[in-house]
């Protein structure tokens, strides 16, 4: 069969963690799952056509052509709770345009399936991971065999939505074809703190351990790729798309100490001379790990810090404290890899006085960067189960029915208003980013006019933008 798979750009939505000024200038990132599904399908025979109209600032009109041009028979989209309708928007263009069926994917279908296809624009739903299951839809589309063998979908029949028998975890993750990038605009992706282009994106293992209230990806079965596997996609990315530096989006890639050793040995036992990144507990790094890390080309580790008032950590479930914080930001330091901090705003028991306490923390930590986002209660999470009640309501649930219920989420036990959220957000970031020895360090760091131009203009819409 023929697959065009879609990735559209969402603009600003509500709800979301980051303010405008941030979400503007945050950077240009590859469609990680979306690439890997478009791998999938090509690695059991299909014909597919990877279109990210983000990267590209596509039209409509233009995606349109696209498609026609390609001439598939079906359509796909990722979409999450937050973006649904931005994505719902695009499918129902390109459906009323093409007469194809529509099928999404996401962690969001196994949320929501009931009411996510309630809308006219969707046709089949993609429950859980997709490796084995979109291979064997689209088998049974083709052949006419019946849906409802096939686990992990949903489809309609009439006006019943059906929702099919779970499916299983993928447990060997070496078995799951790479991410197909040979049709991604590589040379434009970007984070507002990259160094070098082409710049791409990976995951190294599946799942999280941990039980912070405010993450989806918690308490979910932990599944790694061997060294080996990892750094074969590292080789191909850096020989066959020209790519020079790696983020890893796993939510926690220190967790198996062995594991990211084994990565680091393999990279340098090859020679491939990449940058990369990473996102880190504070308790799961040592000595040992980082100083491989650094030998390997990790330069930036993105630290999960949230507060610095130990009882909004204790409430948060993030199991840290201050202490264990100021020292492996210190051992990071040591070992030549710079520091990202993530701090969170508006999270439950927060204050002005909490915020105050937050921002004086990250600056004490001397963090090369950090972030100050907006508590976002997403579904999935223990913290909307908290919110629920206060309530009334599953509101996502009623928001996916109709996009005229959509409101500005509260935050629990935080009295602290959305537009006080945002001027405290915005505060932080000044406070942090708009000293002499933050922006002496900055200059001295910027390596291209193109880094110095991103920089400027993430700036100028920090102060001057509402």
């Amino acid at each position: 069969m023929r697959i065009a798979l879609i990735y559209p750009p969402f603009g600003n939505i509500e709800n979301q963690p980051n303010i405008k000024a941030v979400a503007d200038n945050y950077g240009l990132f590859p469609p990680l799952s979306l690439s890997y599904v478009a791998g999938i399908l090509q690695h059991a025979g299909h014909k597919v056509k990877l279109i990210d109209a983000n990267a590209l600032h596509l039209s409509k009109q233009e995606v349109l052509k696209k498609v026609r041009d390609f001439n598939p028979d079906l359509l796909a989209f990722t979409v999450t709770t937050y973006l649904f309708y931005s994505v719902l928007k695009w499918a129902k263009y390109l459906k009323e345009n093409t007469g194809l069926k529509v099928f999404m994917g996401g962690a969001h279908m196994g949320l929501y399936p009931q009411e996510t296809m309630s809308h006219d624009e969707i046709d089949y739903g993609i429950i859980g991971e997709a490796e084995e299951t979109m291979p064997e839809l689209l088998s049974a589309l083709d052949k006419g065999n019946p849906l409802k063998d096939v686990k992990g979908i949903c489809y309609k029949e009439g006006k019943n939505v059906i929702v099919t028998q779970k499916r299983e975890l993928v447990e060997d993750l070496d078995k799951i074809p790479f991410p197909l990038r040979d049709q991604l605009p590589n040379e434009r992706y970007c984070s507002f703190v990259s160094k070098k282009r082409n710049f791409a994106t990976m995951i190294t293992a599946r799942g999280c351990p941990f039980n912070c209230i405010y993450c989806e990806q918690g308490n979910q079965i932990y599944r790694m790729r061997s060294a080996k596997n990892v750094v074969d996609e590292i080789e191909e990315c850096y020989n066959n798309y020209n790519i020079r530096e790696i983020d890893f989006f796993d939510p926690e890639f220190t967790i198996n100490k062995k594991h990211v050793v084994d990565i680091c040995k393999e990279i340098r036992r090859r020679g491939i001379n990449i940058a990369w990144s990473c996102r880190s507990r504070v308790d799961t790094v040592d000595d040992e790990m980082l100083k491989e890390m650094s030998k390997a080309g990790c330069y930036r580790i993105y630290y999960g810090i949230e507060s610095g008032v130990p009882s909004i950590l204790k409430t948060l479930k993030k199991g840290i404290n201050l202490e264990i914080i100021r020292k492996n930001i210190a051992l990071t330091k040591k070992n030549n890899i710079m520091t990202f901090g993530y701090f969170m705003i508006g999270s439950p028991g927060e204050t002005k006085e909490t915020i105050k306490r937050t921002v004086k923390f990250a600056k004490e930590l001397n963090l090369d960067y950090a972030q100050f986002s907006k508590v976002s209660t997403l579904p999935g999470t223990e913290l909307y189960e908290m919110l629920k009640p206060q309530l009334g309501y599953d509101y996502w649930k009623k928001f996916i029915l109709n996009e005229k219920n959509r409101i500005i989420l509260p935050r629990y036990k935080c009295k602290l208003s959305e537009e006080e959220i945002e001027k405290e957000v915005r505060k932080a970031y000044i406070k942090f980013y708009f000293r002499l020895s933050q922006l002496m360090k900055k200059i001295l760091r910027t390596k291209s006019f193109d880094e110095l131009r991103r920089d400027f203009k993430a700036a100028l819409s920090m102060v001057f933008s509402r």
